[in-house]
């Protein structure tokens, strides 16, 4: 870096000051215009009005133009080179939006929007600063910061031609500060009191340079802080740290803790010699260099924006709605004006009479108005010599006519302001019951005035974004936990660089790296999210109010319905909506709970609907009903099967008796053998066996006894 000295640093201010100062003033007359007083120059000064009114129809215009902005926003999509890192293009992607939320870009971009719609130009800067005021802390975050009055504080190269001045080698950002505000800047900068600090001190020698380094007329210091981007050569030092992982760091960054890195294990790989861009910050009054700082990042974080900008004879020229809207708005005041004046001035209608008629009586006609009390005026019928007097006023005095050409421009003049700055829907066309599709059509030709404007703040976003990822690369080159937003608002942690193990390989892979990632940066302007989602739930109402019931994709639209819509006490439903997206397969889950979700579903299987539960049950009943008559069934057989048995069994008794009888009779009449009465026996013995057998249906218990004693 070479060695700067205070007057490099007030040369290269004065270089940029003098640079477009023709441009420069006018367009600080246009903030004075718009914002402060429209009578406060030099064309009406002559003027013999003595009301001077201020009749704004370019404010109108102003905001209109803000409203469509704001209503139009640009959303940056950060897009990895690599297909392999898309990861980190999504974690870019939620940092970007978490810190483009907070209230300080918020304010950065409404004031940098609203001065460039006024005059032409605005600017905010992106700062690193630590993420907590603990000591112990020093991580860095990315935040962004106003810059009132660009037009007047903020002087670029004047090489730089681009719209968003990324060519631009340096750029120089006044502030102004009171004597005991530069004392207080001085100690918390250099930590040391400057003593009596007085404006006087800094007019020699530096009256001898363009730029006045004290306020003219006021006892104003001012301060400048000066970006001066260069080239530098440095190297990619890659290391091996002790877990095998490869980290690449520029040798500028860890020369200083070199030595602690391979004392913890690091290993030094390769080396490569590389070209690559340094921004040093100087701090400076007129009088000191009080700070010089290398700032995070590769690029100067100031950034521009511009409304209808041009080269003329190679000098640069910018403006706002105001440069020519002036003129127009100038004459409409002063007709107005005029106007109040003949109205103010104009005697009133007053009655003409001869002396002699009111003779006597002029007191009851000198006060007029309110404040004449007489409950009747009087007046002469007669003069002093008896003769008669003409009864009532002989004229009245005429009042002052208003010019007609005053009466025709005064409707000129507004349509004149119109022309260059239309504030919004002609009145002519604005009908309360036109039908939506029109409304939308007007407002899309009416936008026209403010594309330039959008365009312009497009380019702004985009390198802002540039600005943003360069320093994002350098903050973030540990793994630690950052805030990021999804585009639905919602927001949640992420790990940057965060480690895993590859279970197929067992290699350790790197997620969320933003280090050796190179990322494109795509701006897109369109509705905000809000606006999306309403026009999002009115299409699928539509599509859901064409489905016939039981198709299985109206339930799917419900869901999403449900999950989009907004409301009171709502979320539960939303969360609801959410998870049956993701159970079902139609969302791709996002979070550990979706996971989690989706992962327990897949374990119990596909989840049944209602009427899968609902068919589930008659199922069960139906085949509960076909149990029971099996059951039923199964009863009457066996009571039809113990029915037979018990005749068989009767039947066998009745043939044993009968048997008996017989038996006992050939004893009583005659000796009966011993090898007949163990041969009956036998057959007896045969006879019940073949009863216990199961009786067929085709043969009757006596023919089935018959049969068994047949053998």
């Amino acid at each position: 870096m070479p060695d700067i000295k205070l007057k490099d640093l007030k040369e290269m201010h004065d270089k940029a000051y003098t640079y477009s100062q023709v441009t420069r003033e006018r367009a600080a007359d246009d903030l004075v215009f718009y914002f402060i007083s429209q009578w406060d120059d030099t064309i009406l000064t002559d003027s013999q009005l003595l009301y001077r009114g201020e009749f704004n129809i370019l404010r109108k215009a102003g905001r209109k133009i803000l409203g469509d902005l704001e209503e139009n926003p640009v959303q940056i999509d950060f897009v990895p080179d690599d297909d392999d890192k898309l990861d980190s293009g999504e974690l870019l992607d939620g940092m970007y939006r978490f810190d483009d939320s907070k209230n300080t870009s918020i304010d950065s971009y409404r004031n940098a929007k609203q001065e460039t719609v006024v005059c032409g130009q605005g600017a905010w800067e992106l700062y690193t600063d630590k993420a907590s005021n603990r000591t112990e802390e020093d991580k860095q975050i990315i935040k962004r910061k106003p810059i009132l009055e660009a037009n007047n504080t903020v002087f670029w190269d004047p090489n730089a031609k681009l719209l968003d001045k990324s060519d631009a080698t340096y750029v120089s950002v006044l502030t102004a500060y009171s004597e005991d505000g530069y004392r207080d800047l001085v100690i918390d900068l250099t930590g040391e009191d400057p003593g009596e600090v007085s404006a006087e001190s800094f007019k020699s020698p530096e009256q001898s340079y363009v730029f006045p380094w004290v306020g003219l007329g006021s006892n104003n210091i001012y301060v400048g802080s000066i970006y001066i981007r260069e080239k530098i050569s440095d190297k990619i030092i890659t290391m091996l740290t002790p877990m095998g992982e490869e980290l690449d760091f520029y040798e500028s960054d860890v020369k200083d803790v070199m030595d602690e890195m391979k004392r913890d294990g690091f290993t030094l790989v390769e080396e490569i010699g590389v070209k690559r861009y340094q921004v040093t910050k100087y701090i400076c009054s007129g009088k000191e260099i009080l700070s010089t700082d290398i700032i995070v990042g590769e690029e100067i974080p100031i950034i521009p924006m511009f409304g209808e900008r041009a080269y003329v004879e190679g000098e640069e020229h910018w403006e706002g709605i105001t440069r020519l809207t002036k003129d127009p708005q100038r004459l409409r005041n002063f007709q107005l004006s005029y106007l109040a004046d003949i109205v103010s001035r104009s005697p009133r209608q007053k009655p003409i009479f001869w002396k002699e008629q009111i003779a006597g009586f002029e007191q009851m006609y000198e006060i007029s108005g309110s404040d004449n009390n007489y409950p009747y005026l009087l007046m002469n019928r007669k003069n002093g010599v008896g003769e008669e007097i003409p009864l009532g006023q002989i004229g009245v005095m005429p009042e002052q006519k208003m010019p007609d050409a005053l009466v025709h421009s005064i409707n000129l003049s507004r349509e004149a302001v119109e022309d260059v700055a239309n504030p919004g829907i002609p009145q002519d066309i604005a009908d309360p019951d036109i039908s939506g599709k029109a409304v939308l059509a007007l407002e899309a030709r009416i936008d026209q005035q403010s594309i330039i404007y959008q365009q312009n703040f497009k380019h702004a976003k985009r390198r802002d974004a540039e600005v943003y990822k360069s320093m994002a690369k350098e903050i973030h080159d540990i793994p630690r936990k950052v805030k990021i937003e999804l585009p639905d608002g919602t927001k949640k942690d992420a790990m940057v660089l965060e480690t895993v193990i590859d279970n197929e390989t067992g290699e350790i892979i790197t997620l969320n790296d933003l280090n050796n990632v190179e990322f494109d940066v795509y701006p897109k302007i369109g509705p905000s999210y809000s606006s999306q989602r309403e026009q999002t739930v009115e299409k699928l109402s539509t599509i859901y109010s064409g489905l016939q019931p039981g198709e299985p994709e109206k339930k799917v639209v419900l869901l999403k319905m449900l999950k989009l819509m907004d409301g009171v006490d709502f979320d539960d439903i939303r969360e609801y909506a959410n998870k049956q997206l993701v159970v079902m397969g139609i969302k791709k889950p996002e979070t550990d709970e979706e996971k989690e979700a989706l992962a327990m579903a897949q374990q119990q299987g596909d989840k049944p609907t209602v009427e899968m539960i609902l068919a589930e049950g008659e199922l069960r009943k139906g085949e509960a009903a076909v149990a029971k008559a099996q059951n039923e069934n199964m009863k009457i057989q066996l009571e039809a099967q113990n029915e037979g048995m018990k005749r068989m069994v009767d039947n066998f008794e009745a043939v044993t008796n009968r048997l008996e009888a017989m038996i006992k009779g050939q004893e009583a009449g005659a000796k009966i053998d011993n090898t007949n009465v163990d041969t009956i026996g036998k057959e007896l013995d045969n006879a019940s066996k073949i009863i216990e057998l199961k009786q067929p249906e085709d043969m009757t218990d006596d023919e089935l006894f018959q049969q068994a004693l047949a053998g």
